[in-house]
This record gives C-alpha cells, sequence and structure tokens, in this order.
C-alpha cells in the first residue's frame, strides 16, 4: 500500500486493461473486414488482439476485489453510491453515442420524436453502442453485491474454492468443449445438469477477483497457472488463424470471454501483479505512484470516451501495410487514443457537474 492508500497492483492492472481495451476496439476493423489470414495487417491485429484478451475479465476480478471487502450498511446507500452512478453514466454516453451514431455517422434524417423513441429501445435492449455492453453486465451485479457479499463473508476460503471450481467446469470447461465439439460436428452438445444459472457469467470472475485477492494459492498451483497464462499468450493467436482458417471467416472461440486460453492469460496476470506488489511499491517513487493512481483512476471514464475519440481520428491499420508499417502505426494511434482520452477526461474532472453527469463522479 501507498501513502495515498492505493493498491499499486490494482492500479497498474486496470491501467494495463484499459489500454488492452483500446487494443481490441482498434484492432477489431481489420480482423472482422478482411479474410485474407496470411496477410501482416491481419496477424498484426490477431496478435495484438489476442494478447488482450485478459483485460475485460480482469476489470471484472478487480471490481470484484474492490466492492466485496467493503462494508455494505444499507440498500439505499449503496444504490444511491455504486448502482445510480452508473445509470447516469449509462444514459449520458449511451445518449452522446446515440447522437453521434445517427446523425453524424450514418447522416439520418430522423426527427426528435422518432430518435427518442428508437434511442428508448435501444437502451433498454443494449444497442446503442458496442462497448456500453459493460454498463450493463456490471450494472447487473452490483444489484446483487448486497446479497452476494453476505455469502462471501460466509464462506470459508474451502468454499470459495467450491465455488470457483464448479463456476470454472461450468463457465469455462464445459462451453469450450461445446464448442471444440460444434466445430468438429457441426452439433451442439447441451447437457442439462450443466445449466446452473449461479454458476454462469461474469460473477465468477467478480468472486474470482475476491479470491484471489484475499488469499494466497500454495506455490504449485501459482506456478501451473502462470505456465498456462504463459502459453495461453502464445497459443490464443496462433489458435484463432487455424479456427479461422478452418471456418473461412474469423473465428473467435478463442477470443471470448469464457475462453479457456482468456480465463488463464486473466488469472495469471492477476497473480503475477500481486505477487509484484512489494516490489513495485519499492521500485516506483510517489510521483510516479501518484500518477499510476491518476489514471487507474480514470480507467472508467477513459473506457466511456475512448471510442469517441478513435471514431474522430479515423486512424486505422491498411490491410495491405508491412508487418512493421502494422505494427508501428498500430501503436502510435493506441498511444495517441489513450493520450487524448485521459487528458480529455482530466479536463472535464475540472467540472464537478461534468464528472458526475460523464462519469458518475468518478475522477
Amino acid at each position: 500500500m501507498i501513502r495515498n492508500n492505493r493498491i499499486v497492483y490494482v492500479d497498474m492492472l486496470r491501467i494495463l486493461s484499459i489500454v488492452a481495451v483500446i487494443v481490441l476496439h482498434y484492432t477489431a476493423e481489420v480482423l472482422t473486414n478482411t479474410n485474407d489470414f496470411n496477410s501482416s495487417a491481419w496477424w498484426i491485429s490477431n496478435g495484438f488482439n489476442s494478447i488482450s484478451r485478459f483485460a475485460v475479465p480482469v476489470f471484472f476480478m478487480i471490481s470484484g476485489a474492490m466492492i466485496l471487502r467493503t462494508n455494505i450498511r444499507s440498500y439505499r446507500e449503496f444504490y444511491a453510491k455504486r448502482v445510480i452512478p452508473l445509470l447516469i453514466s449509462l444514459l449520458t454516453w449511451s445518449l452522446i453515442y446515440g447522437l453521434y451514431n445517427q446523425y453524424y455517422i450514418i447522416r439520418s434524417s430522423m426527427n426528435a420524436y422518432e430518435f427518442v423513441i428508437d434511442f428508448g429501445f435501444r437502451l433498454l435492449t443494449d444497442r446503442n453502442y458496442v462497448h456500453l455492453w459493460f454498463l450493463y453486465a456490471i450494472i447487473a451485479i452490483y444489484m446483487t453485491v448486497p446479497l452476494i457479499s453476505k455469502f462471501i463473508r460466509s464462506c470459508s476460503e474451502r468454499d470459495l474454492r467450491y465455488y470457483l471450481l464448479l463456476w470454472f467446469i461450468v463457465s469455462i470447461a464445459y462451453r469450450f468443449i461445446s464448442d471444440a465439439v460444434f466445430r468438429a460436428t457441426e452439433q451442439y452438445i447441451n447437457i442439462p445438469i450443466m445449466n446452473i444459472p449461479f454458476f454462469m457469467g461474469f460473477l465468477g470472475y467478480f468472486i474470482l477477483g475476491h479470491y484471489l485477492f484475499h488469499f494466497d494459492l500454495p506455490l504449485k498451483a501459482k506456478n501451473l497457472l502462470y505456465n498456462l497464462g504463459i502459453v495461453s499468450f502464445f497459443l490464443t493467436p496462433v489458435a484463432t488463424y487455424f479456427a479461422s482458417m478452418h471456418s473461412g471467416v474469423l473465428d473467435e472461440m478463442f477470443y471470448g470471454n469464457y475462453s479457456i486460453t482468456v480465463f488463464f492469460m486473466s488469472v495469471g496476470l492477476f497473480i503475477l501483479f500481486k505477487e509484484k506488489e512489494t516490489r513495485l511499491s519499492e521500485c516506483l517513487n510517489h510521483k510516479v505512484q501518484k500518477l499510476i493512481g491518476s489514471i487507474s483512476k480514470a480507467s472508467f471514464s477513459i473506457y466511456l470516451i475512448h471510442l469517441l475519440v478513435e471514431m474522430m481520428l479515423s486512424g486505422r491499420t491498411e490491410v495491405d501495410a508491412t508487418l512493421p508499417e502494422a505494427a508501428l502505426r498500430l501503436l502510435i494511434n493506441i498511444g495517441i487514443i489513450f493520450a487524448i482520452s485521459y487528458v480529455t477526461v482530466k479536463v472535464l474532472n475540472l467540472s464537478k457537474t461534468a464528472t458526475y453527469i460523464l462519469f458518475g463522479g468518478r475522477g
């Protein structure tokens, strides 16, 4: 812990994850718009996209680690502090992206009444803009937190391990086997006993973050997860290439948030940074830690605004670019998008009203 009570490794994981999110969205266009799987641009986009897939699971893990350690005194206080600000951000950014998309991107002639009706439908059904799904998911989980936190407090470490093992079997292993069988036989397998709601979805990552934050794994388990994580970082782009070649189009089997390789990447990375906490705190001076804390606090806001910045810049990697050109252009544009997003957030944070309306009061 540093002097302002921030946790360095958590802050660094947040920063790494928000950069990874920008990479995911930046590289998506090349991956989805071309089936030339042997082009330099596709391989660069596939490589960077693959190794950035930990971003969303790690965000959920960080959220679980941080929020499940707090003492929730009342539902009203929790909703006022945690849920309502997210709802305000969801409404605001859905409106911003909705207006931008309708009247700037597709040049719609929709009148105000038609826009309101269309916007309301899209808001309810999560169709306003691609990255806002995360808000729907995190709000849904936060609505369960007052009860989940009581469940967590009543559980021993062994109980949590049992939950996480069963969640892994249902949400990760079963899904992987099902996807593999479908690609081999074009037949879905459905095992009804595996449909256990409490052991499905992002809630598992949420509780996993709490577990990894509070408990230390045995050395053998750590080493196994490290090694599986490293293998997964290298395996994901290669497996995606061969799966896509087989399908004829981009195959996202190893890209999904519940992909077995994404799971091991995320867990391995979280454990690695946790293990380096003491060393990071000692190596980084106070000013650097303060900057890291500042960027980390802005990560949620950067998440909301970065696609608007990216669309305005309109910088893309050309499909026929050489390998060095594709890599260099990607790195430069990612850096520019991140920097502009961060500076914009900090400028907007000068107004408390703007901060609350746009970012739910987050800095």
